[in-house]
């Protein structure tokens, strides 16, 4: 089964997307959009072009611990996309894929969807580990 690995951001949203066997993922190019309306709706065409069976929503959490407001932001679109989304959702510690996209060499661009790649991956080698599919 695909899965569609996300990293919401306020104005450029990261995709990137599994293998057939969930084993391995590659960037998708980056979502431009500002109106969580119209993301949602892009995100879930997105999944079902792709037969995503599966969303993973990399959820910012602050290093201290606790809760901030985009953490907050991003937990009600995860929600939202539950709603919508005839696939599963799932929110996914993204902390510290950010920092590792940077440092991938990757083009400013493109380190949104290398951030979703590293959650992604991240969810899918736990996933493996657990004796999941």
């Amino acid at each position: 089964m695909r899965v569609l690995g996300v990293d919401v951001g306020s104005s450029r949203t990261g995709v990137a997307i599994s293998d057939a066997f969930g084993v391995t993922c590659t960037p998708l190019p980056v979502i431009r959009e500002r109106d969580r309306d119209q993301l949602l709706l892009k995100l879930v065409a997105l999944a079902e072009e792709y037969g995503a069976g599966e969303l993973v929503v990399g959820l910012p959490r602050p290093l201290a611990g606790g809760t901030n407001a985009q953490m907050d932001s991003v937990i009600a679109f995860a929600e939202r996309l539950k709603q919508t989304a005839s696939m599963a959702v799932v929110m996914w510690d993204e902390r510290f894929t950010s920092k590792l996209a940077r440092s991938s060499q990757s083009a400013s661009d493109e380190q949104d969807s290398v951030a979703a790649c590293y959650i992604l991956q991240d969810y899918l080698n736990r996933r493996s580990a657990a004796g999941g599919e």
